[in-house]
């Protein structure tokens, strides 16, 4: 190690700039991967609050006295378009492959993908799309 350490012929600072670079790259993907890991969990809680907004917004109150959950899903399945494009922050693409609703339980089940940019992408590095699937199910609790 003192042979390296007193050697003149700049293989040390080779070496320093190289750990340095290599530092640099890791602290560039800790970056990257702490932001798609962020987004993603906002983009899943506002896709998964749009649905159960949806799910309990289109409970027919009429059977609700009798103690009866049944949903209108076509209404459930246009108030949760509605409350992605109102709640989704443009920075994010959704793109919806199915949505799966039942009347009796209400339930809702959302597949789709979610398409955002990375923290570098102005530097050139590319986009993220992951699969998303948020599902929604209210059930009568008082035992009835």
């Amino acid at each position: 190690m003192r042979r390296k350490l007193k050697d003149r012929h700049g293989s040390m600072t080779v070496i320093y700039f190289g750990m340095v670079f290599l530092l640099l790259m890791i602290t560039f993907l800790v970056i990257e991967m702490g932001s798609t890991l962020e987004n993603y969990s906002y983009a899943e809680s506002v896709l998964q609050r749009a649905c159960n907004s949806a799910v309990e917004q289109n409970i027919i109150d009429s059977y609700r006295a009798d103690h009866i959950l049944r949903m209108d899903t076509t209404e459930a399945a246009r108030d949760f378009r509605s409350y992605v494009r109102s709640d989704l922050p443009t920075k994010y693409q959704f793109t919806i492959q199915s949505i799966q609703c039942s009347a009796d339980p209400p339930s809702m089940e959302v597949i789709g993908t979610i398409h955002f940019d990375t923290v570098f992408s102005q530097y050139g590095f590319g986009s993220v799309t992951h699969s998303v699937k948020v599902i929604s199910t209210n059930y009568a609790l008082d035992g009835r």
